[in-house]
């Protein structure tokens, strides 16, 4: 069920994109930085997007590389605690009032 849930919203948004990039045809001037060029409105949308996602995933990206240290540190110091923990435990007690 899930399957096809999945292939029927992809296909609506590909008939959709396929759609607006049939009925916007005209051209457009995109100026940028370093100049200017005149694309179609669906190219540039499609490329828009393209852009916003790569960004996205660079600083998803970075903010897993960072959790995934502070994982590494916390294992680490979980790891110690444990280790002094189990140290502690095996300690003979000390004879009370003797």
């Amino acid at each position: 069920m899930l399957r096809l849930l999945t292939v029927l919203l992809l296909v609506l948004v590909f008939t959709v994109g396929a759609s607006l990039g049939y009925f916007n045809a005209e051209r457009v001037t995109f100026h940028y930085l370093f100049g200017s060029v005149e694309v179609r409105v669906a190219v540039l949308i499609a490329v828009s997007f393209v852009v916003a996602a790569l960004v996205t995933l660079a600083l998803c990206g970075i903010r897993m590389l960072r959790l995934h240290r502070e994982i590494r540190r916390l294992r680490k110091q979980l790891r110690d605690s444990e280790t002094e923990l189990k140290n502690l435990r095996n300690l003979p007690l000390a004879a009370s009032g003797r």
